[in-house]
C-alpha cells in the first residue's frame, strides 16, 4: 500500500507539474515539453528518486527470499534421523524436516560428486555441460553453465560458497569465475579435517583464490565461515552454498589427538563410531546456522535446502536402498532432500513424488522470478501448486560408467553392463527381485526411452 500511495503521489506531482499555469523554472537546457509546457528535467529525476526508488528497494528485499542450500557428501540414505538413523543422532535436521517438507523420493543425477554437483548449479544432465579442462586432467563445470549463479546475480543476490567445490580451478571454472561473490573452501575431492592436506599431502584449503594455512576442525570452519556471511549480508538477499565434506574420508573426529591427524583415510581402519562423530558435528554446525537465521530475524523469509550429492558406502547405513557410491542403484542416488520456508511450505510434510537434483535449480530460479535462464533447466519446480502432478509419466534418466538405468513412475531398468533389470519400487524398493522376464513390455518400452534419451 505505501508503494501504491508513493506512486500515486509522484504521478499527481507530474500532472500538476503539466498543467500548472506557474512560471516555468528555466535553467539551462534540462528542459522536456508537457502539451508545449516545459517542466525542469532535474526536478522529475530528483522527484522520482525521492518517492519511487526507496519504496522498489524495499520492496525487492522484502520479497527476495534468502537461500541456504546445504549439501553433504558420501552419506547413507539412513544416515540422518528423519530417514530412519538410530545411532546417528540430528537434532538439526529433525527439526529442519519437522518445520518442512521431507522427500522420500528424491534423486542425485550421478552417483559421484563432479557431475552430480554439475547438475545442481547448471539444472541440467551432466552429460550437457560438464567440459574437460584445458591445461590439467580432468573435467568440471565451466562459469558458462552456471545457470543458478546467473540467475541469482540477475536478481542481486550476494553469493557464497563455503566448502567443497570440486568442479575446477581454472579460469573460467572456479568459484570466484562463476559469480561466486566469497568463496571460502577447496575443490579437491576432500581434504583433512585437522591438518587441511589432500590425500596427495598438499594443502588445499583457500579463500578465495588465495591459499591459507588456519587451525580448526574443518567442519567447524565451514560453519564459522557461513554465520559470518550471513551475519554480513543479512540486509539484502543472499544464497549461500554450504558444501560440507562429511561424511567423506578421511574419518576424523573432532576431538582427534595431533598425532593422528594424518591418519583415517582407509575405511578399514575407520570404525562407524568415527563416522557417527563427523556428522553429528555437522549437524550440530546446522543447528548454528539456523540459530543464527533466528537471531537475525531471518528464518521466516529463508529457504533452507539440505541434500546429499550422491549415496556413499564403506561405514554408512543406507537402510532398505541396494550398494551405494558409483553405482545406479538406489543406494547410489537416492538421496535425503529437506525444504524449509515458514509460511510458504506446509510444516511436518511429506512428498513421495520422484524428484531429481535439478528440480532444486529449477525451484530456486522461479522463486527468484530468473526469467532469463529458467526456461534453461531439466528440472521442475518442487514448490509450484501444480508440481509433479503428471508423475506417473515423469521420466528420470541416469547414465554412469557401464550402467544405465531409467525411472517411470514405480517402474526402474537398469542396465548393468547389459545386464538388464527391472524393479517396482513401491513393491521391491532394495531392488531384489527382478522382474525383467516377467514384464518383458514394459522393461523394452524403458529400455527404448533411456536410448532415445542417450
Amino acid at each position: 500500500m505505501k508503494e501504491s500511495k508513493k506512486l500515486s503521489r509522484v504521478s499527481t506531482t507530474l500532472t500538476k507539474l503539466k498543467t500548472s499555469n506557474q512560471p516555468h523554472i528555466k535553467q539551462g537546457d534540462n528542459l522536456i515539453l508537457f502539451n508545449d509546457r516545459s517542466v525542469n528535467l532535474n526536478v522529475i529525476v530528483l522527484l522520482t528518486i525521492y518517492f519511487l526508488s526507496p519504496a522498489l528497494w524495499a520492496k525487492d528485499i522484502k520479497n527476495s527470499p534468502n537461500i541456504i542450500l546445504i549439501v553433504a557428501d558420501y552419506m547413507g540414505y539412513a544416515d540422518i534421523e528423519p530417514y530412519g538413523s538410530k545411532d546417528i543422532k540430528t537434532p538439526s535436521l529433525n527439526n529442519l524436516a519437522f518445520s518442512g517438507k521431507k522427500f522420500t523420493n528424491h534423486y542425485s543425477s550421478a552417483p559421484s560428486c563432479i557431475p552430480s554437483r554439475a547438475s545442481l548449479l547448471s539444472g541440467m544432465y551432466p552429460h550437457k555441460v560438464l567440459e574437460p579442462f584445458k591445461n590439467t586432467r580432468g573435467r568440471g563445470l565451466s562459469a558458462k553453465n552456471n545457470t543458478l549463479l546467473k540467475g541469482l546475480k540477475s536478481q542481486n543476490y550476494r553469493t557464497a560458497l563455503i566448502g567443497k567445490w570440486h568442479l575446477g580451478s581454472e579460469k573460467n571454472f572456479s568459484p570466484n569465475d562463476h559469480g561466486f561473490d566469497y568463496f571460502y573452501g577447496f575443490d579437491s575431492w576432500t581434504l583433512g579435517y585437522h591438518n587441511h592436506l589432500t590425500s596427495d599431502g598438499f594443502p588445499g584449503l583457500y579463500r578465495n583464490n588465495e591459499l591459507i594455512n588456519e587451525a580448526g576442525y574443518l567442519t567447524d570452519l565451514f560453519t564459522k565461515e557461513a554465520s559470518q556471511f550471513i551475519q554480513k549480508n543479512h540486509e539484502s538477499p543472499f544464497f549461500l552454498y554450504l558444501s560440507y565434506n562429511a561424511g567423506l574420508p578421511p574419518y576424523q573426529t573432532p576431538d582427534m589427538p595431533k598425532s593422528q591427524w594424518h591418519m583415517g583415510w582407509d575405511a578399514e581402519h575407520a570404525s562407524r563410531s568415527d563416522y557417527v562423530a563427523m556428522i553429528e558435528r555437522m549437524d550440530l554446525g546446522i543447528g548454528k546456522i539456523l540459530d543464527t537465521l533466528n537471531a537475525l530475524s531471518l528464518s521466516e523469509n529463508t529457504l533452507v535446502i539440505f541434500t546429499y550429492d550422491h549415496g556413499g558406502r564403506n561405514l554408512v547405513n543406507s537402510g532398505e536402498l541396494f550398494h551405494g557410491f558409483g553405482t545406479l542403484w538406489e543406494g547410489g542416488i537416492r538421496v535425503p532432500l529437506i525444504m524449509r520456508w515458514p509460511n510458504k511450505i506446509n510444516r511436518n510434510t511429506t512428498l513421495n513424488s520422484p524428484s531429481i537434483a535439478m528440480d532444486i535449480t529449477a525451484t530456486l530460479l522461479e522463486t527468484v522470478s530468473a526469467d532469463n535462464v529458467i526456461a534453461k533447466t531439466d528440472g521442475q519446480n518442487l514448490l509450484a501448486n501444480s508440481s509433479l502432478v503428471n508423475t506417473v509419466d515423469r521420466e528420470i534418466n541416469w547414465r554412469s560408467r557401464n550402467m544405465k538405468a531409467i525411472r517411470k513412475g514405480n517402474w526402474k531398468y537398469i542396465n548393468d553392463n547389459h545386464s538388464h533389470m527391472l524393479f517396482n519400487l513401491s513393491k521391491d524398493v532394495s531392488e531384489r527381485n527382478n522382474l525383467f522376464y516377467k514384464n518383458k513390455t514394459i522393461a523394452n518400452e524403458l529400455k527404448s526411452k533411456i536410448e532415445n534419451w542417450e
